[in-house]
């Protein structure tokens, strides 16, 4: 952390000291949250190291174990007496199965899923049996799924065996993969703030969903994508064409009470593999693309934003311009100047419509490119000649001077979508991917913390992956959450787009 001396204190300048308490503010905050997801990760091994993940041998308790066998042991003679006594039945504890999850609810339907032990057991005595369960969910419909497993004695009292229970995602705890998959899919897809999902929940199905409960579901789903969106950011890194984009996302935090902090979704998109990353920053300052894409090389397509420039300029990138951004200007100026708007929007119109026909005819980029270059390079040629034409003959600061000054400033940035065939005409596929995030802040309203707001970046990453590959983002997550927990690092790749769907389909 950088620091100035007390020498240097006394005569920086204002404008200084402002900036470097911002900056170590800046430091102290990100460290913090370091701190948080460090203790949380220790936490989460602990649990794996020293808690009781397997079952298969079970002799704690000597007694028990010999009188389930039939073995009996000589004990010291004690002097007895006998008492009776009438007491009032307990019918409360009669409701209690499974495991010390809670009541298990009766009013639900349930699945069974037996583990037998990976010994064989023939001659083997079952003595037994343990009983967990969690909550599950698919697609209108929770239900109860009860894991049973049942115990048998060895031969000459050696100890009992027992089938392993299942990794998962939230160890001991009562909420499996496709709860958790519909709680974020609520959320995140369809926007409903996880107050109104647990409204939902006692409404539809008669279960009390604690708010911190669904809050864990969110949180442990984060811990276990991180790794497959990682794997995704260095994938996209090495694409050699991106599009890139932002938009803001209020973010509680402890110095602003009672107000948000403004932090930014910046969104990486990958037309060609079709990959989508939402990355958080806390501020909409350069240094957030300028990390992320620190080892990108390639072709950067991107608004006007001049936060880019030196991010260009440094890493010697090609940029491309998008033109959404000047259809848009010319948009504001058909009230003021229709006849000169309206030329312009048609030529736009038209060069949209090839584009948009070479999708829905699923053409090859070098298909598209030929129509290209007989259709749109030529008029949009002559479209920047009229450009300069109608600069000399309307105000500059008319709203159709303004949308003509604009479109010919970012003229030189077209030239990539001219000359190469990969480069698309706008930024509106990565605009489809951000717009869920406007609808979800007009519902959630905010993101509990930057923590909070790196986790949605993730799912919303995830769940616009899916989508580009025709997939349900339910049935991936799904997958993901039920695997995940029992998988290595070498496994990931598995879990990426296309290589995902690829598998599924072998199935």
């Amino acid at each position: 952390m950088k620091t100035l001396s007390q020498d240097a204190l006394i005569v920086a300048s204002r404008q200084k000291l402002i900036d470097t308490i911002t900056t170590q503010q800046t430091q102290i905050e990100q460290q913090e949250s370091r701190i948080q997801e460090i203790e949380f990760q220790l936490e989460w091994f602990k649990r794996q190291v020293l808690g009781s993940k397997s079952e298969k041998f079970v002799p704690d308790d000597d007694m028990q174990t010999m009188l389930a066998l039939g073995i009996t042991k000589p004990a010291p003679a004690i002097e007895t007496e006998t008492v009776s006594y009438t007491r009032q039945k307990n019918t409360i504890n009669e409701k209690k199965q499974g495991h010390g999850r809670g009541v298990m609810p009766t009013h639900l339907p349930f699945i069974d899923q037996v583990i037998e032990p990976q010994e064989v057991t023939d001659g083997m005595v079952r003595i037994g049996e343990e009983v967990s369960w969690h909550y599950e969910m698919k697609p209108g419909s929770l239900f109860i799924k009860r894991i049973i497993r049942p115990k048998y004695a060895l031969p000459q009292g050696d100890g009992v065996v027992i089938g392993e229970l299942p990794a998962l995602p939230i160890d001991k705890g009562n909420a499996g993969p496709g709860l958790m998959t519909q709680v974020v899919i609520d959320k995140y897809v369809y926007h409903l703030p996880l107050d109104r999902q647990r409204k939902k929940y006692k409404n539809e199905y008669n279960v009390d969903f604690p708010e911190s409960t669904l809050c864990d579901i969110v949180k442990q789903t984060g811990f276990w994508i991180k790794p497959v969106c990682c794997a995704y950011v260095e994938k996209i890194i090495t694409s050699s064409y991106l599009q890139a984009d932002e938009t803001p996302i209020p973010v509680l935090v402890k110095d602003k009470r009672g107000k948000t902090h403004r932090g930014y979704f910046w969104v990486y998109y990958d037309p060609l593999n079709k990959i989508v990353i939402f990355d958080y920053r806390e501020s909409r300052a350069a240094t957030g693309p300028a990390e992320f894409l620190k080892d990108f090389k390639g072709t950067l397509q991107i608004d006007g934003y001049e936060g880019y420039n030196d991010i260009i300029k440094n890493q010697s990138l090609r940029r491309a311009a998008c033109m959404d951004h000047v259809r848009r200007r010319f948009e504001k100026a058909l009230e003021y100047d229709k006849e000169r708007a309206l030329y312009a929007l048609e030529l736009m119109k038209e060069w949209y419509k090839v584009e948009r026909e070479a999708r829905e005819q699923s053409l090859t980029l070098e298909q598209r490119f030929a129509i290209r270059k007989e259709k749109t390079v030529p008029s949009m040629r002559e479209f920047k000649n009229w450009l300069t034409k109608t600069l000399s003959e309307v105000l500059p600061k008319s709203p159709i001077g303004i949308a003509a000054a604009y479109a010919l400033n970012q003229w030189p940035y077209f030239e990539p979508f001219m000359t190469d065939q990969r480069i698309e005409i706008s930024n509106i596929l990565i605009e489809n991917a951000i717009r869920p995030v406007a609808i979800g802040r007009k519902n959630y309203l905010f993101n509990g913390s930057h923590d909070a707001a790196r986790r949605a970046a993730m799912i919303y990453s995830l769940v616009s992956i899916a989508k580009l590959h025709d997939t349900d983002p339910f049935i991936y997550l799904n997958d993901l959450l039920t695997k995940l927990p029992a998988s290595k690092t070498s496994d990931i790749k598995n879990f990426l787009m296309p290589e995902w769907k690829t598998l599924q389909e072998d199935k």
